[in-house]
């Protein structure tokens, strides 16, 4: 994943001042849309991970197979390596994946 995804998707994840609408230029071009998108699927990620989804972890060589199973239904989610690290920076989903047993870490 280009440098310029993983630091838009951090700072749209760590800064709340870091919106879409004030930084409407940067967040136009193709890898800023990359971003919102990925940030948007780790935000719902973990919201289904604080809504007290169980977890299961798959690595594979590239990917990673997150499948939360929850009252509604399952949900798989495919994320590259790197979205997963992005993923794991937040306390939520590594307070989640560890109640449920699993090594964050893989």
């Amino acid at each position: 994943m280009a440098d310029f995804v993983i630091r838009a998707v951090e700072r749209l994840r760590e800064d709340p001042g870091f919106s879409r609408n004030r930084y409407f230029v940067a967040l136009s071009s193709p890898e800023g849309k990359r971003a919102l998108r990925i940030h948007r699927h780790l935000r719902s990620l973990e919201h289904d991970l604080s809504d007290g989804a169980t977890a299961t972890v798959a690595h594979d060589a590239e990917r990673v197979r997150l499948t939360l199973r929850g009252k509604r239904g399952a949900r798989t989610a495919w994320l590259t390596r790197a979205e997963y690290r992005l993923l794991l920076t937040s306390p939520v989903a590594r307070a989640a994946l560890a109640a449920g047993g699993l090594d964050p870490a893989g």
